[in-house]
């Protein structure tokens, strides 16, 4: 009988102390008082996916990152999920919403070496990988191209840029003409 009491009362405190971290209004607070889940940040940023790729299972690409104006302070590790998320993923041909995968990351709150002020004239680049479908997870095939939405969250929680991306799943390698029986 005590050792089940033990149990539900590991049982709730686990999911006390995980659930403060699972909702986005729990944020570290600032010396002005708590930060909002979508800031007061006046910068403007400019996003680009360079170099994007989309296997059927992952996109991945360069980010950079400009701004307009203002200046914008980020987390240079630009953590997906975290940092860099895509939003109103949709088929290009239906429309519709696709159910996707969505990898939940905890990283560590930033050193202070990690943060970077931008200010307009300067760029920063890194690259990104969002794993979205797996038809061996979900018993769905993936479709053959999407469209979404990336968000760029800043250091103090707001959303400074956004930008529309379009992917189309990328040619398969071919295979190898001779079969990869050797030759004569």
């Amino acid at each position: 009988m005590q050792v089940t009491r033990l149990s539900l009362g590991s049982v709730v405190l686990l999911f006390s102390l995980s659930a403060c971290t699972l909702f986005p209004f729990f944020r570290q607070a600032d010396g002005d008082g708590a930060v909002s889940p979508e800031g007061n940040s006046s910068a403007r940023a400019v996003l680009e996916l360079q170099n994007m790729e989309f296997d059927g299972e992952s996109l991945s690409g360069r980010l950079l990152v400009g701004v307009k104006e203002g200046s914008l302070t980020l987390d240079k590790r630009l953590v997906e999920n975290v940092s860099v998320e895509l939003k109103s993923i949709v088929d290009c041909v239906a429309h519709q919403p696709i159910d996707f995968l969505e990898v939940d990351s905890f990283p560590e709150p930033p050193r202070r070496d990690e943060l970077l002020t931008l200010t307009p004239g300067y760029w920063y680049g890194t690259d990104v990988h969002f794993s979205l479908f797996d038809e061996h997870l979900t018993g769905k095939q993936p479709p053959e191209c999407f469209e979404a939405e990336l968000q760029l969250r800043a250091e103090n929680g707001s959303v400074p840029g956004r930008l529309h991306v379009r992917a189309e799943r990328s040619a398969r390698p071919s295979s190898p003409l001779d079969g990869g029986v050797p030759g004569p």
